[in-house]
């Protein structure tokens, strides 16, 4: 009875060793990914990148740390890199819409055009993915800088409809406005600039939809405004060029 009972303590001790270890294994990775995203906000970006590294020494199927690297490496104009690292976080889950994203646009940046378009789309296959105007936004800017305008207006709706932020309507009112859809832009801009009346870019593109669609004492009020937000700026320049030219 008394072997017995040593053979049952060897078993269940056994049994604690095998589980143990997987629970801390992942407590590990995290407490080595939580460290380096601290050295990420600090912009240490090596001890944040040494951080990540550990944590998928204690945990190779940690996606998040694979993620961060990718966008570590894609800062730093390492693509390729950061391809793998994303392509390493994805096969760990083949619905992680963050990375998805963050490869499209290194793929934007390597002009891989329809590479990025697929990522964008997968990412947004994901109906619980919180922040779907980010695809859309970067959806939209594929197709400007492709000067396809109509396609980027239609991302930047859609980006709207998810969040209706200054940026994006700023975005959405250049598309209009390089579409030649100019009061369609004037409507867009101008509600930006009664969301934040202190965008700079978006007063100057309001001037601009105003000249073009022919109110130039209203344009002039947006340059001068301009002006006075951003001064010493490139955009302040244009600004007071314009304003000697409309007086």
């Amino acid at each position: 009875m008394k072997r017995f009972s040593i053979i049952m303590i060897l078993i269940l001790t056994g049994c604690a060793t095998t589980t143990v270890p997987t629970m801390d294994k992942a407590k590990m990775a995290e407490g080595y990914y939580m460290k380096g995203v601290s050295y990420y906000q600090a912009k240490n970006y090596e001890l944040a990148s040494v951080e990540f590294n550990r944590s998928l020494q204690s945990d190779d199927n940690y996606k998040q740390s694979y993620y961060m690297l990718g966008i570590i490496t894609a800062d730093q104009g390492r693509l390729e890199d950061a391809v793998k690292y994303y392509r390493e976080a994805i096969d760990r889950d083949s619905e992680y819409s963050d990375a998805y994203n963050a490869l499209g646009t290194v793929y934007s940046r390597q002009q891989k055009w329809k590479d990025a378009l697929k990522c964008f789309k997968k990412a947004l296959e994901n109906k619980l993915y919180p922040t779907p105007h980010l695809p859309y936004l970067n959806i939209g800017r594929l197709y400007m800088t492709q000067k396809n305008y109509d396609k980027a207006v239609e991302a930047y709706r859609e980006a709207k409809r998810y969040a209706n932020q200054d940026f994006i309507i700023y975005e959405l009112g250049m598309a209009l406005f390089e579409a030649g859809r100019t009061k369609e832009a004037l409507n867009e801009f101008q509600e930006g600039v009664g969301l934040s009346p202190q965008n700079a870019n978006l007063r100057y593109s309001l001037a601009l939809a105003l000249l073009k669609d022919g109110k130039k004492q209203a344009a002039l009020a947006e340059f001068k405004k301009t002006s006075k937000l951003a001064p010493g700026s490139e955009i302040a320049r244009k600004a007071k060029d314009y304003i000697q030219t409309l007086r």
